[in-house]
């Protein structure tokens, strides 16, 4: 009997043995389909799994749920290895908020750092359910997805409202801009011009929103949100020109890698008219991130915000 635990125990060694290496470059060619037995895989209690496929210089702490973060993945369906979306086969990173992605992702996003490479399997349950998504993902879909962090952009909001007016830190400028900088990109950078067209992330907030007596403080950054293409996944164009007044002096002082929080009052951003969620004489609050700039195409001269 003992011989043959001793055998049974060899066995398995010398299958996790054999099990070939795990490729960065491409780690679908060994991971999938997804062996739940596999040495290296962990496991949470939600029953998402994972292994650890590159680990960064693990200096940077994980992100937390309010933060957001820079990624590079690819995602299929579990059974079938069919992708049905990659940021890869675009070229790009892609921004999420953690809170704002499927379960799955969400639990697994705080376990890794920036510079992480992952590779995970994620139930229906935690992923899309019984409604699926679109005509790409079946109802009750298990699904893989290799998933890079390559950074954390860490939650500014909790000390933008209210609006430190008096901080420190706070730039004043006359026409009633003010902005402090979140993170800063090269010191050598150029900034854009009046007849450039600039590449941005941003969110939009009040800064008096109906609040209700009793409100936390993440209903009330639900309440005050105007506008966010962080929420919609990818950046916008606009040109530079076609900015309102507080828009275009705050980008025209900005580099490619700078994120700024900015208030903007009405009598230099939309004044007595209202644009979208955004009331009549109203004070936003912004976080703004020039990714780039440059010449517009001559074809295609983007509208302003």
């Amino acid at each position: 009997m003992i011989r043959m635990a001793l055998a049974a125990m060899a066995a398995l060694t010398l299958a996790a043995c054999n099990r070939p290496a795990i490729d960065a470059a491409d780690p679908w060619a060994v991971l999938h389909p997804w062996d739940h037995g596999r040495p290296g895989i962990e496991k949470l209690d939600t029953g998402v799994e994972y292994v650890v496929v590159r680990k960064g210089d693990g200096k940077t702490p994980a992100p937390s749920v309010r933060d957001r973060v820079e990624v590079k993945y690819e995602g299929r369906l579990a059974k079938e290895g069919i992708i049905f979306d990659s940021s890869y086969q675009r070229g790009e990173t892609s921004v999420f908020q953690v809170n704002g992605v499927i379960p799955g992702w969400r639990d697994g996003l705080q376990k890794m750092q920036p510079g992480d490479m992952f590779m995970f399997w994620i139930p229906s349950a935690q992923g899309y359910g019984e409604r699926g998504a679109g005509m790409q993902i079946p109802p009750n879909s298990d699904l893989m997805f290799q998933v890079e962090l390559v950074r954390v952009l860490s939650d500014p909001w909790p000390k933008a409202l209210p609006w430190p007016t008096d901080a420190s830190d706070i730039v004043r400028l006359p026409s009633g801009l003010e902005y402090r900088s979140v993170e800063s990109g090269p010191s050598d950078g150029a900034s854009p011009s009046d007849t450039d067209v600039v590449v941005v992330h941003f969110e939009g907030r009040l800064e008096d929103p109906d609040y209700q007596v009793g409100d936390t403080f993440e209903e009330k950054l639900d309440s005050s949100l105007v506008v966010s293409t962080y929420a919609e996944g990818e950046p916008k164009q606009f040109l530079v020109s076609g900015l309102t007044p507080g828009w275009r002096e705050a980008v025209k002082l900005m580099r490619p890698g700078d994120r700024w929080m900015a208030r903007i009052p009405p009598q230099i951003n939309y004044g007595d008219d209202s644009a979208d969620r955004i009331p009549p004489n109203s004070t936003v609050i912004y976080e703004i991130e020039l990714l780039a700039f440059g010449p517009p195409q001559p074809d295609s001269l983007p509208p302003a915000p």
